[in-house]
């Protein structure tokens, strides 16, 4: 669908940093760009402004959104309410396959010569294995969208760094052993304190943001 192709073009534009916080959009290039009308794109633009990526401002244009502070703590507080849930789940269908799939992944992502975008990339295959096992296709689809939100508000080198990985390893092996031994409220009590501390690291880098925006403004 021509709604679908201007979403996806406009959300990876912004996601990949192509158009920074507070870029006007232009939709007549867009347009001219994927060879459609303005239609499709304003209601992908209307999607986007829901999503928290885009503000519309009446009469006055579309702007990348700089991200609230607030709001993106909000966000990803529910992300890891959403991840926790699947994790729970999943803990009950996990296949044998699925395991050594997962236990593979986790041993590559032990290697400390790893790139950021190595490990990052790693790093989402282990949490979509447990989601997609979770067999719960609403809240995945959710999910999916804060996922995408948290690329757009988060940085992968601030993420993992060297000692962040090693905590984030710790908490992946530790939840990759007791969804084995498919202890379901563990799985989901530590899935869901993984995914707090990442909202909290991306959360304080935008409170400090604001504030230094505060102050010198």
């Amino acid at each position: 669908m021509k709604i679908d192709k201007a979403y996806r073009y406009i959300k990876r534009q912004i996601i990949e940093g192509v158009w920074e916080p507070e870029t006007a959009i232009n939709v007549n290039e867009i347009t001219e760009k994927l060879n459609i009308s303005r239609t499709p794109v304003h209601k992908a633009l209307s999607k986007l402004e829901q999503e928290g990526f885009l503000s519309i401002i009446p009469q006055v244009g579309v702007y990348v959104k700089r991200p609230d502070p607030a709001e993106v703590i909000e966000r990803l507080l529910v992300c890891a309410n959403l991840d926790a849930l699947m994790t729970e789940q999943a803990a009950l269908s996990l296949t044998n396959e699925e395991f050594a799939y997962m236990e593979t992944i986790l041993t590559k992502m032990d290697n400390p010569d790893l790139s950021t975008d190595d490990y990052s990339s790693l790093n989402i295959d282990f949490h979509r294995t447990i989601y997609e096992a979770s067999k719960l296709t609403y809240t995945l689809n959710l999910a999916k969208q804060l996922w995408d939100y948290l690329n757009f508000v988060g940085n992968p080198e601030e993420l993992f760094t060297p000692e962040r990985r090693k905590q984030s390893q710790s908490e992946h092996w530790m939840i990759y052993y007791y969804l084995k031994e498919k202890d379901s409220k563990m799985s989901k009590s530590l899935m869901e304190k993984h995914m707090r501390r990442v909202a909290q690291l991306v959360g304080e880098k935008y409170q400090n943001v604001d504030l230094k925006h505060r102050v010198f403004n």
